[in-house]
């Protein structure tokens, strides 16, 4: 089955945690590998960049909330 590409406002949960994160926006680095930006939801001050193809793991995220 083929995933869903990440977007800006979707929301994943982190395995094995009940922390959510929302994706803010996507970039590219140097290299040409995908990032996102998120944010945890309920707390505005923590956030992190992880790359797509690791949002994308079911094995470290899972897309909640659609």
């Amino acid at each position: 089955m083929a995933r869903r590409e990440v977007q800006p406002g979707q929301k994943y949960q982190q395995a094995e945690s009940s922390s959510v994160w929302e994706v803010m926006d996507l970039t590219k680095d140097g290299e040409g590998i995908a990032h996102a930006r998120l944010l945890r939801v309920g707390d505005p001050t923590a956030v992190k960049m992880i790359s797509v193809s690791a949002l994308k793991d079911p094995r470290l995220y899972r897309l909640v909330g659609e």
